[in-house]
């Protein structure tokens, strides 16, 4: 999210911005085809240079940045340079620890990492899901506090620990312009997607089913939709019919 984060700010404040991705899509990685899409057109509405598929080869200045030349060899004029490229976990001391690491600190639902005297909780730490069937780490201010504190709880119930479980439902968030993402939920998985309400209002969800259970919901400028769909998470009983038709009120589902 940071990089187009800080183009819409930028925009904002007047300045030209050129916004280079390397996939072929924005927000690949966070979020499905539907709201890459959304965001792409928002931000060339916006007056954003987005290049897709472009690849940074070096910076060009003497004391400070002049150009951005790619792999292709074209040169971009700049003055100042944002490089969002992701986190990697930091394992470096789980590993001279001699704990086990799998996609970050490995960490059972107790947060207890493979050393029963130590834990692990937040971005480094990756736990096991029920709902979604699988390992998973998450990079995300709530999850960094709901899980430390499980850690911190059973840490303090003394020797190897309590046993209180941590399967929170995890969520994220982005503002971009007068645009609000909230997102519940992981739906890399996913095989089916409704959409309910339309893009072109600016006030929409996508709300994203695996085999019938739903995985996840993007809501865009749409605080109802977030709000239900976190009491809505792993269920396999929504009518999809229902879902996709803005006239009948959420609750509805609930029901």
């Amino acid at each position: 999210y940071i990089g187009l984060e800080v183009a819409a700010s930028a925009r904002k404040a007047g300045l030209d911005v050129t916004v280079l991705e390397m996939a072929d899509r924005v927000l690949a990685r966070v979020a499905g085809e539907e709201i890459s899409a959304f965001f792409d057109g928002l931000h060339r509405a916006h007056g954003v240079d987005l290049r897709l598929g472009a690849a940074l080869d070096h910076f060009e200045g003497e004391g400070a940045v002049a150009a951005a030349v790619l792999t292709s060899g074209e040169k971009i004029a700049c003055k100042a340079v944002l490089v969002g490229v992701g986190a990697a976990p930091a394992i470096s001391l789980a590993e001279v620890a001699g704990l086990d690491i799998d996609n970050g600190v490995w960490a059972d639902e107790f947060a207890r990492t493979s050393d029963p005297f130590i834990w692990a909780a937040g971005d480094c730490a990756s736990h096991p899901s029920q709902l979604y069937g699988r390992r998973i780490r998450l990079e995300s201010v709530p999850n960094a506090i709901e899980q430390a504190k499980v850690a911190g709880a059973n840490m303090a119930s003394g020797n190897t620990g309590g046993d209180k479980v941590y399967d929170a439902i995890p969520w994220f968030w982005s503002d971009q312009y007068d645009v609000k993402l909230q997102t519940v939920g992981v739906s890399q998985c996913a095989n089916e997607t409704v959409l309910r309400g339309a893009p072109a209002d600016h006030k929409f969800s996508i709300w994203y089913f695996a085999d019938g259970r739903l995985l996840a919901v993007d809501a865009i400028n749409d605080p109802a939709a977030f709000a239900f769909s976190k009491r809505l998470i792993g269920s396999t009983k929504i009518d999809r019919q229902k879902l996709a038709d803005t006239n009948i009120d959420l609750k509805i589902l609930l029901s």
